[in-house]
């Protein structure tokens, strides 16, 4: 697991620092405050700075030019040419060669450590060793995540996941061309999963980013997506239990007062409160960035005060 973060000129944050990290983020803050940025913060460094990853980073906020360098500029939000970019041990830099670099470890300082980031490999969506369930996934995503779990023993496991939270009367899926069938007891039929009721498939692509990222790390940009919030508390029951089972470090962003309603009321169950942790992102006076921590305990002392802390 990551244990800590510390980001530098990178894209929204001139400085930021979280000195601890816990099994079970959950990531707020204002619109603007930086949660997506975090995010994409993590996919760089767990990616050892992969340029596929870094591209479709850009890709995805419209701002990437293939084949070309200048894409690489808008990784900073300051002036122009204003480098290093540093996120925990990964340097971007401009080189004396024309181009721009990303060292494994900046702290070496040897030109060798460093491997230019390539503008023309563009891959959609990379290969990545975390789970990535974006606020705008669509139907590929959940296609592509099916197809590593499918015919396989974790095919099971989402089985699992889905009868606990949602249906527990759900024998098989498939999941087809845009849409998903499934199979429930004593109904002679497939029907779409979407019957069951509202952001329904919000929740399969929890379930199946839960499975593919055994051992590993999922990020969740804006959890509360299509879903009511009847739905909010199982799903931290979901997050929770399996992230404990399969050892998997969760990264959730959200906007929703429920989500950390229902956050506070899951964790604060003695078998996770040491695994959760709230993390709000704001400019403090001095227009510096900052992240104020929350662990289980400091958390139900400010929502029993009801102040507002998202």
């Amino acid at each position: 697991m990551i244990d800590h973060l510390h980001i530098i000129n990178f894209m929204c944050f001139k400085e930021l620092e979280i000195p601890t990290l816990k099994r079970v983020n959950l990531i707020g803050g204002k619109n603007n405050s930086g949660k997506t940025t975090l995010l994409d913060a993590i996919r760089i460094l767990k990616s050892n700075g992969n340029s596929a990853v870094v591209n479709h980073i850009l890709n995805s906020r419209k701002i990437f030019k293939n084949g070309s360098d200048e894409s690489y500029f808008h990784l900073s939000n300051y002036e122009k040419n204003k480098w290093p970019i540093r996120i925990n041990k990964y340097c971007i830099k401009t080189l004396e060669v024309e181009g721009i670099y990303i060292s494994r470890n900046y702290k070496t300082g040897k030109k060798s450590a460093f491997a230019r980031l390539d503008p023309n490999i563009f891959i959609n969506p990379p290969q990545e060793k975390l789970v990535y369930v974006s606020f705008n996934s669509n139907f590929e995503t959940l296609s592509s995540l099916w197809e590593e779990v499918a015919l396989t023993k974790y095919e099971d496991d989402v089985y699992e996941i889905l009868q606990e939270t949602i249906q527990p009367d759900l024998l098989r899926l498939n999941v087809g061309r845009e849409v998903v069938n499934i199979r429930l007891k004593n109904v002679e039929k497939p029907i779409p999963l979407s019957t069951l009721g509202d952001g329904v498939n919000r929740i399969l692509l929890v379930a199946l980013g839960l499975v593919n990222a055994k051992n590993s790390i999922l990020l969740i940009d804006e959890l509360e997506l299509g879903l009511h919030y009847s739905a909010l508390e199982k799903l931290w029951e979901m997050i929770f239990k399996y992230a404990q089972k399969w050892n998997i470090q969760v990264y959730a962003t959200t906007h929703s007062q429920d989500v950390l309603n229902t956050f506070h009321y899951v964790s604060d169950n003695e078998k996770y409160i040491n695994d959760a942790q709230y993390i709000r992102l704001q400019i403090n006076r001095q227009g510096e960035n900052e992240a104020i921590l929350f662990d289980g305990e400091r958390l139900r002392k400010t929502l029993e005060l009801q102040l507002e802390i998202r």
